[in-house]
Protein backbone atom coordinates (compact mmCIF):
# COMPACT_ATOMS: atom_id res chain seq x y z
CA UNK A 1 0.00 0.00 0.00
CA UNK A 2 2.82 2.62 0.90
CA UNK A 3 4.71 1.68 -2.03
CA UNK A 4 1.35 2.24 -4.18
CA UNK A 5 0.85 5.79 -2.69
CA UNK A 6 4.39 6.68 -3.41
CA UNK A 7 4.40 6.06 -6.97
CA UNK A 8 1.19 8.09 -7.49
CA UNK A 9 2.91 11.29 -6.24
CA UNK A 10 5.49 11.17 -8.96
CA UNK A 11 2.67 11.48 -11.59
CA UNK A 12 3.39 14.26 -13.96
CA UNK A 13 6.98 14.84 -12.62
CA UNK A 14 8.38 14.02 -16.00
CA UNK A 15 5.83 16.58 -17.63
CA UNK A 16 7.13 19.44 -15.01
CA UNK A 17 10.61 18.38 -15.75
CA UNK A 18 9.68 18.70 -19.40
CA UNK A 19 8.35 21.84 -19.22
CA UNK A 20 11.29 23.69 -16.85
CA UNK A 21 13.56 22.51 -19.37
CA UNK A 22 11.57 23.77 -22.41
CA UNK A 23 11.13 27.25 -20.50
CA UNK A 24 15.09 27.38 -19.37
CA UNK A 25 16.06 26.78 -23.44
CA UNK A 26 17.72 23.40 -22.26
CA UNK A 27 16.13 21.42 -25.00
CA UNK A 28 15.96 23.87 -27.82
CA UNK A 29 19.39 24.59 -27.18
CA UNK A 30 20.15 21.15 -26.85
CA UNK A 31 17.90 20.14 -30.55
CA UNK A 32 19.94 23.49 -32.37
CA UNK A 33 22.57 21.67 -31.10
CA UNK A 34 22.04 18.46 -32.41
CA UNK A 35 19.84 18.91 -35.85
CA UNK A 36 21.26 22.34 -36.68
CA UNK A 37 24.98 21.65 -36.31
CA UNK A 38 24.12 18.22 -38.03
CA UNK A 39 23.17 19.65 -40.87
CA UNK A 40 25.95 22.86 -40.95
CA UNK A 41 27.58 19.56 -41.11
CA UNK A 42 25.81 17.89 -43.83
CA UNK A 43 26.18 20.67 -45.98
CA UNK A 44 29.96 21.30 -46.01
CA UNK A 45 30.36 17.37 -47.03
CA UNK A 46 28.05 18.68 -49.86
CA UNK A 47 29.91 21.67 -50.70
CA UNK A 48 33.21 20.04 -50.07
CA UNK A 49 32.12 17.22 -52.85
CA UNK A 50 30.76 19.77 -55.33
CA UNK A 51 34.20 21.67 -55.37
CA UNK A 52 35.98 18.01 -55.25
CA UNK A 53 33.97 17.12 -58.52
CA UNK A 54 34.31 20.78 -60.11
CA UNK A 55 38.23 21.11 -59.88
CA UNK A 56 38.56 17.71 -61.01
CA UNK A 57 36.33 18.44 -64.00
CA UNK A 58 37.87 21.94 -65.00
CA UNK A 59 41.41 20.31 -64.72
CA UNK A 60 40.44 17.61 -66.77
CA UNK A 61 39.56 20.23 -69.32
CA UNK A 62 42.44 21.75 -69.28
CA UNK A 63 44.75 19.00 -68.95
CA UNK A 64 43.01 17.29 -72.21
CA UNK A 65 43.95 20.49 -74.46
CA UNK A 66 45.59 23.41 -74.86
CA UNK A 67 43.41 25.75 -73.61
CA UNK A 68 40.97 25.11 -70.80
CA UNK A 69 37.97 26.87 -69.36
CA UNK A 70 36.60 28.22 -65.80
CA UNK A 71 33.44 26.56 -66.39
CA UNK A 72 32.27 23.96 -64.44
CA UNK A 73 29.42 22.61 -66.20
CA UNK A 74 26.95 22.80 -63.38
CA UNK A 75 28.57 19.46 -61.93
CA UNK A 76 29.04 20.97 -58.39
CA UNK A 77 25.02 21.06 -58.32
CA UNK A 78 25.25 16.97 -58.79
CA UNK A 79 26.62 16.28 -55.23
CA UNK A 80 23.83 18.56 -53.13
CA UNK A 81 20.52 16.91 -52.16
CA UNK A 82 18.92 19.72 -53.45
CA UNK A 83 20.38 20.26 -56.68
CA UNK A 84 21.93 23.30 -55.92
CA UNK A 85 25.75 24.67 -55.09
CA UNK A 86 27.71 27.92 -55.27
CA UNK A 87 30.21 27.61 -57.27
CA UNK A 88 32.13 31.67 -55.79
CA UNK A 89 35.15 31.35 -57.49
CA UNK A 90 37.53 29.33 -60.29
CA UNK A 91 41.12 30.15 -60.06
CA UNK A 92 44.75 28.62 -61.01
CA UNK A 93 47.48 28.37 -62.85
CA UNK A 94 49.52 27.55 -65.86
CA UNK A 95 46.65 28.41 -68.57
CA UNK A 96 45.78 31.80 -69.72
CA UNK A 97 42.02 31.39 -69.11
CA UNK A 98 41.86 31.06 -65.66
CA UNK A 99 42.70 34.33 -63.02
CA UNK A 100 45.60 34.11 -60.81
CA UNK A 101 44.41 32.71 -57.47
CA UNK A 102 43.86 35.32 -54.59
CA UNK A 103 46.09 34.75 -50.90
CA UNK A 104 43.99 32.84 -48.70
CA UNK A 105 41.69 34.45 -46.10
CA UNK A 106 39.01 33.84 -43.76
CA UNK A 107 38.23 30.59 -41.47
CA UNK A 108 40.97 28.15 -41.81
CA UNK A 109 38.67 25.54 -42.05
CA UNK A 110 37.60 27.37 -45.58
CA UNK A 111 41.20 28.17 -47.26
CA UNK A 112 42.43 26.67 -49.57
CA UNK A 113 45.63 24.24 -49.95
CA UNK A 114 48.82 25.36 -50.87
CA UNK A 115 49.51 25.30 -54.20
CA UNK A 116 51.21 22.41 -55.44
CA UNK A 117 54.74 21.75 -56.50
CA UNK A 118 56.30 19.37 -59.27
CA UNK A 119 52.65 19.72 -61.46
CA UNK A 120 52.15 21.22 -65.10
CA UNK A 121 49.01 22.91 -63.47
CA UNK A 122 46.08 23.22 -60.96
CA UNK A 123 43.16 24.68 -60.58
CA UNK A 124 41.22 26.06 -57.25
CA UNK A 125 37.20 25.92 -57.25
CA UNK A 126 35.24 27.18 -54.38
CA UNK A 127 31.70 26.71 -53.53
CA UNK A 128 29.26 27.66 -50.89
CA UNK A 129 26.05 27.56 -49.64
CA UNK A 130 22.87 27.80 -52.36
CA UNK A 131 19.28 26.97 -52.22
CA UNK A 132 17.24 25.52 -54.87
CA UNK A 133 14.86 28.63 -54.44
CA UNK A 134 17.60 31.09 -55.02
CA UNK A 135 19.00 31.92 -51.05
CA UNK A 136 22.70 31.58 -50.14
CA UNK A 137 22.43 30.73 -46.59
CA UNK A 138 21.25 27.08 -44.71
CA UNK A 139 18.36 28.07 -42.69
CA UNK A 140 18.06 26.86 -39.03
CA UNK A 141 15.81 24.64 -38.13
CA UNK A 142 15.64 25.05 -34.29
CA UNK A 143 18.95 27.61 -33.16
CA UNK A 144 16.15 30.85 -34.62
CA UNK A 145 14.07 29.76 -31.30
CA UNK A 146 16.80 30.35 -28.82
CA UNK A 147 16.27 33.23 -26.52
CA UNK A 148 17.87 36.40 -28.26
CA UNK A 149 18.64 34.30 -31.66
CA UNK A 150 15.12 35.11 -33.19
CA UNK A 151 17.31 37.39 -36.38
CA UNK A 152 19.56 34.23 -37.16
CA UNK A 153 18.69 33.57 -40.40
CA UNK A 154 21.05 30.72 -41.63
CA UNK A 155 24.92 30.48 -42.34
CA UNK A 156 26.30 30.17 -45.90
CA UNK A 157 28.73 27.49 -45.65
CA UNK A 158 32.12 27.66 -47.79
CA UNK A 159 34.64 25.24 -48.84
CA UNK A 160 37.42 24.73 -51.27
CA UNK A 161 39.28 21.89 -53.60
CA UNK A 162 42.47 22.24 -55.57
CA UNK A 163 43.02 19.43 -58.51
CA UNK A 164 46.79 19.40 -60.77
CA UNK A 165 47.67 17.76 -63.63
CA UNK A 166 50.93 16.07 -64.60
CA UNK A 167 52.66 13.04 -66.05
CA UNK A 168 51.68 9.69 -65.06
CA UNK A 169 54.20 8.57 -62.22
CA UNK A 170 53.35 4.88 -63.20
CA UNK A 171 50.78 2.95 -65.12
CA UNK A 172 50.00 -0.73 -66.32
CA UNK A 173 50.22 -1.56 -70.18
CA UNK A 174 50.89 -3.26 -73.38
CA UNK A 175 54.98 -4.07 -72.54
CA UNK A 176 56.50 -2.16 -75.06
CA UNK A 177 58.82 0.31 -74.35
CA UNK A 178 59.97 3.07 -76.62
CA UNK A 179 63.48 5.10 -76.43
CA UNK A 180 64.03 8.39 -75.11
CA UNK A 181 65.66 9.64 -78.31
CA UNK A 182 62.64 8.10 -80.52
CA UNK A 183 60.05 9.95 -78.53
CA UNK A 184 62.06 13.05 -78.98
CA UNK A 185 62.96 12.42 -82.55
CA UNK A 186 59.40 12.17 -82.98
CA UNK A 187 57.77 15.11 -80.89
CA UNK A 188 60.89 17.77 -81.45
CA UNK A 189 61.89 17.14 -78.09
CA UNK A 190 58.21 17.45 -76.40
CA UNK A 191 56.95 20.59 -78.43
CA UNK A 192 55.22 19.07 -81.23
CA UNK A 193 51.94 16.62 -81.15
CA UNK A 194 49.17 15.62 -83.50
CA UNK A 195 45.75 16.18 -81.97
CA UNK A 196 43.82 13.56 -80.01
CA UNK A 197 41.81 11.27 -81.55
CA UNK A 198 39.17 10.40 -82.77
CA UNK A 199 40.31 9.39 -86.23
CA UNK A 200 39.70 9.97 -89.36
CA UNK A 201 40.89 12.15 -90.69
CA UNK A 202 44.14 10.70 -89.98
CA UNK A 203 47.00 13.86 -88.62
CA UNK A 204 50.38 14.42 -90.75
CA UNK A 205 53.39 13.04 -88.75
CA UNK A 206 52.79 9.64 -88.91
CA UNK A 207 55.52 7.42 -86.96
CA UNK A 208 56.88 3.53 -87.30
CA UNK A 209 58.96 2.88 -83.83
CA UNK A 210 61.55 -0.04 -84.94
CA UNK A 211 62.89 -2.63 -83.26
CA UNK A 212 66.43 -3.33 -84.50
CA UNK A 213 65.90 -1.67 -88.00
CA UNK A 214 67.52 -2.27 -91.28
CA UNK A 215 67.76 2.05 -91.24
CA UNK A 216 67.65 4.00 -89.11
CA UNK A 217 66.92 7.93 -89.67
CA UNK A 218 65.78 9.12 -86.54
CA UNK A 219 69.27 10.04 -85.31
CA UNK A 220 69.49 7.18 -82.67
CA UNK A 221 72.02 4.62 -82.07
CA UNK A 222 71.82 2.12 -84.45
CA UNK A 223 69.03 -0.25 -83.18
CA UNK A 224 70.56 -4.07 -82.21
CA UNK A 225 71.39 -6.94 -83.31
CA UNK A 226 68.17 -9.73 -83.80
CA UNK A 227 67.11 -10.61 -80.24
CA UNK A 228 68.42 -7.77 -78.41
CA UNK A 229 66.66 -4.46 -76.84
CA UNK A 230 68.71 -1.49 -76.57
CA UNK A 231 68.61 2.16 -77.23
CA UNK A 232 67.20 3.21 -80.63
CA UNK A 233 64.07 1.39 -80.59
CA UNK A 234 61.44 -0.25 -78.57
CA UNK A 235 61.73 -3.28 -76.61
CA UNK A 236 59.58 -6.09 -75.13
CA UNK A 237 59.13 -6.14 -71.15
CA UNK A 238 58.96 -9.28 -68.54
CA UNK A 239 55.07 -9.45 -68.40
CA UNK A 240 52.06 -11.13 -67.25
CA UNK A 241 49.14 -11.78 -69.46
CA UNK A 242 50.64 -9.05 -71.61
CA UNK A 243 50.72 -6.40 -68.97
CA UNK A 244 53.69 -4.82 -67.25
CA UNK A 245 53.19 -2.18 -64.83
CA UNK A 246 55.86 0.08 -64.58
CA UNK A 247 57.29 3.35 -62.30
CA UNK A 248 58.46 6.23 -63.73
CA UNK A 249 61.97 6.43 -62.28
CA UNK A 250 62.17 2.86 -61.63
CA UNK A 251 63.53 -0.31 -64.12
CA UNK A 252 61.79 -3.08 -65.53
CA UNK A 253 63.26 -6.05 -67.44
CA UNK A 254 63.64 -6.79 -70.31
CA UNK A 255 62.09 -9.59 -72.48
CA UNK A 256 64.54 -11.33 -75.26
CA UNK A 257 63.32 -11.43 -78.51
CA UNK A 258 60.98 -9.76 -81.26
CA UNK A 259 57.88 -12.05 -81.75
CA UNK A 260 54.85 -10.91 -80.82
CA UNK A 261 53.21 -14.17 -80.72
CA UNK A 262 52.35 -14.21 -76.78
CA UNK A 263 50.65 -10.78 -77.44
CA UNK A 264 49.38 -11.56 -80.82
CA UNK A 265 45.15 -10.95 -79.78
CA UNK A 266 46.40 -8.62 -77.49
CA UNK A 267 48.00 -6.21 -80.50
CA UNK A 268 45.31 -6.68 -83.04
CA UNK A 269 42.33 -5.62 -79.78
CA UNK A 270 44.91 -2.22 -79.51
CA UNK A 271 44.90 -1.31 -83.15
CA UNK A 272 43.00 2.29 -83.28
CA UNK A 273 43.21 3.32 -79.76
CA UNK A 274 45.14 5.41 -77.09
CA UNK A 275 48.32 3.24 -75.69
CA UNK A 276 50.15 4.78 -73.05
CA UNK A 277 53.37 3.45 -73.22
CA UNK A 278 56.62 3.67 -70.77
CA UNK A 279 59.58 5.81 -72.32
CA UNK A 280 62.98 4.42 -71.58
CA UNK A 281 66.19 6.94 -70.91
CA UNK A 282 68.93 4.40 -70.67
CA UNK A 283 69.05 0.47 -71.12
CA UNK A 284 71.90 -1.74 -69.51
CA UNK A 285 72.84 -5.92 -69.85
CA UNK A 286 71.10 -8.59 -72.63
CA UNK A 287 68.82 -11.02 -72.79
CA UNK A 288 66.31 -11.53 -69.96
CA UNK A 289 69.17 -9.84 -67.85
CA UNK A 290 68.42 -6.47 -69.68
CA UNK A 291 67.22 -3.96 -67.86
CA UNK A 292 65.49 -0.34 -69.21
CA UNK A 293 64.80 2.42 -66.49
CA UNK A 294 61.35 4.14 -67.13
CA UNK A 295 62.12 7.83 -67.82
CA UNK A 296 57.78 9.04 -67.95
CA UNK A 297 54.93 7.72 -70.47
CA UNK A 298 54.21 8.56 -73.73
CA UNK A 299 50.54 8.76 -75.40
CA UNK A 300 50.54 6.96 -78.60
CA UNK A 301 47.80 6.50 -80.85
CA UNK A 302 48.40 2.48 -81.57
CA UNK A 303 47.65 3.11 -85.59
CA UNK A 304 49.03 -0.66 -86.94
CA UNK A 305 51.98 -3.16 -86.87
CA UNK A 306 53.96 -5.13 -88.68
CA UNK A 307 56.00 -7.71 -86.61
CA UNK A 308 56.59 -11.41 -86.19
CA UNK A 309 54.72 -13.87 -85.01
CA UNK A 310 51.66 -11.62 -85.39
CA UNK A 311 49.59 -10.89 -88.48
CA UNK A 312 50.42 -7.36 -90.27
CA UNK A 313 47.46 -4.85 -89.00
CA UNK A 314 46.28 -1.06 -89.30
CA UNK A 315 43.65 0.80 -89.44
CA UNK A 316 44.87 4.19 -91.50
CA UNK A 317 44.98 2.70 -95.48
CA UNK A 318 47.26 5.86 -95.83
CA UNK A 319 49.83 4.86 -93.60
CA UNK A 320 53.18 5.12 -93.86
CA UNK A 321 53.68 1.44 -93.59
CA UNK A 322 56.72 1.50 -96.47
CA UNK A 323 58.93 2.80 -93.67
CA UNK A 324 58.85 -0.80 -92.17
CA UNK A 325 60.70 -2.51 -94.87
CA UNK A 326 62.32 -6.18 -95.21
CA UNK A 327 63.21 -7.45 -91.98
CA UNK A 328 62.24 -4.02 -90.05
CA UNK A 329 59.79 -4.49 -87.08
CA UNK A 330 57.41 -1.61 -86.52
CA UNK A 331 54.92 -0.03 -85.24
CA UNK A 332 52.76 2.59 -86.29
CA UNK A 333 50.75 5.67 -84.71
CA UNK A 334 51.43 9.42 -83.50
CA UNK A 335 52.19 10.57 -80.39
CA UNK A 336 49.76 12.73 -78.68
CA UNK A 337 47.97 14.02 -75.43
CA UNK A 338 46.15 12.62 -73.50
CA UNK A 339 44.25 12.02 -70.25
CA UNK A 340 45.09 8.12 -68.98
CA UNK A 341 41.31 6.87 -67.82
CA UNK A 342 42.53 4.71 -65.26
CA UNK A 343 43.88 7.91 -63.04
CA UNK A 344 46.72 7.68 -60.73
CA UNK A 345 49.06 10.00 -59.39
CA UNK A 346 50.89 12.70 -60.82
CA UNK A 347 54.27 12.16 -62.06
CA UNK A 348 57.78 13.96 -62.12
CA UNK A 349 57.71 14.02 -65.81
CA UNK A 350 55.07 14.79 -68.37
CA UNK A 351 54.98 13.21 -72.34
CA UNK A 352 51.83 13.85 -72.80
CA UNK A 353 49.99 10.84 -70.84
CA UNK A 354 48.89 12.84 -68.17
CA UNK A 355 46.93 12.62 -65.20
CA UNK A 356 44.36 14.55 -63.21
CA UNK A 357 44.18 14.53 -59.42
CA UNK A 358 43.25 15.90 -55.98
CA UNK A 359 46.02 17.58 -54.21
CA UNK A 360 44.13 19.50 -51.42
Amino acid sequence: MTRAVRRGDDRGAVAALVAVLLSTGVLVGMAALSVDVGQLYAERRQVQNGADAAALAVAAGCAASTTCTAATGGIANLNANDGATAVVSVCGAERAALPACPANSGPVLTQCPPAPAGVEGWVRVGTATATAGGGTLLPPTFARALAGNAGYAGTQVRACAQAAWGGEASGTALPLTISLCEWSAATANGTTFAPPPPYPPYPAGEVALKLHATNDATGCPASAPSGSNLPGGFGWLASNNCQTTTIAGGTVSSDPGVSASSCADQLNALVGTLLYLPVFDQASGSGSGGQYRIHGFAAFYFDGYALPGAHPNTVNPHGTVTKCKGSDKCIYGWFTQGLVPTGGQIGPVSMGARVVALTG
